[in-house]
């Protein structure tokens, strides 16, 4: 009888640990997947980024031809040509700034990737684990007796 209880605790033991196996692989399942999109979602940004930057670099050189031409037709003229290197000044510091803002949202890509990475290795270790604990759970199943 007490062999028999014994037997009953272990098996209720074998499913708890089953359960919580279970558990886990969903858990790793769902975050695989969140992981995923995360990158599909990362790489999507990395191509607007880089296409944001072609486009400010393309509208930056036709402003700065435009801003050129404007200033030698007006170069004659001293107030108006003031007027105009006062207003490539504030444009080529816009420039800057826009170009400061797309380095610092390169740079938040980078980390971006940078955690995705770590992720994913949290991701392989996590499926290690599982499969460690599937071994161990299949060894306790093929050593029980039913």
């Amino acid at each position: 009888m007490n062999k028999l209880k014994e037997k009953e605790e272990h098996l209720f033991s074998s499913l708890s640990k089953l359960d919580s196996i279970t558990d886990l692989v969903h858990n790793s399942k769902k975050k695989i997947v969140d992981l995923e999109q995360l990158k599909i979602d990362l790489e999507g940004e990395k191509t607007d980024l880089r296409l944001k930057l072609s486009t400010l670099e393309n509208e930056n050189a036709t402003l700065k031809e435009n801003l050129q031409s404007l200033h030698d037709k007006v170069n004659l003229e001293d107030n108006t040509s003031l007027s105009l290197r006062s207003r490539i000044e504030e444009i080529e510091q816009e420039n800057k700034k826009l170009k400061k803002e797309i380095s610092e949202m390169e740079q938040e890509l980078e980390i971006s990737r940078y955690k995705l990475a770590e992720a994913e290795e949290k991701k392989k270790s996590v499926v290690k684990k599982i499969d460690e604990l599937s071994q161990e759970t299949d060894a306790m199943i093929d050593g029980q007796e039913w």
